[in-house]
């Protein structure tokens, strides 16, 4: 497993929201419901392998995309050190750049995301969706 694999799974590898989660390279895959997966991956807005954002795509299997959107770590986190947050991946030098992630951070990022898959998934799955 990657180091972007492994911070898929720390984000959302004990989600109730889906099943049967793959992670390969910088996305993960999961079922939303029997025909409804969300895709999550790591996106660059501007520089090369500066993982700045992560695009949530909510596909139906059978009819293709239902729905896309980018969350940008800034938005979520907020500023680091006074810069946008990012992953750098880089062959010698990879991981968050210029900070360690909080065990806060990442809540506040997968709460984020999973209030948005929220919307897309069965009923029935027992998720709360959260309120601010």
């Amino acid at each position: 497993m990657n180091k972007l694999e492994r911070e898929l799974k720390l984000l959302f590898g004990e989600s109730e929201l889906f099943s049967e989660a793959v992670f390969c390279g910088k996305t993960m895959i999961g079922k939303l419901d029997k025909d409804v997966r969300a895709k999550i991956e790591f996106i660059s807005t501007g520089v090369h392998k500066h993982y700045d954002s992560l695009k949530v795509t909510i596909l139906n299997r059978t009819e293709g995309i239902i729905d896309t959107t980018v969350f940008n770590f800034s938005d979520m986190i907020g500023l680091k050190n006074g810069r946008i947050p990012y992953y750098w991946d880089e062959p010698n030098c990879n991981g968050w750049y210029g900070f360690k992630m909080t065990s806060d951070d990442y809540d506040q990022i997968s709460d984020k995301v999973h209030d948005y898959m929220s919307m897309f998934a069965e009923e029935d799955i027992g998720y709360e969706m959260r309120t601010y």
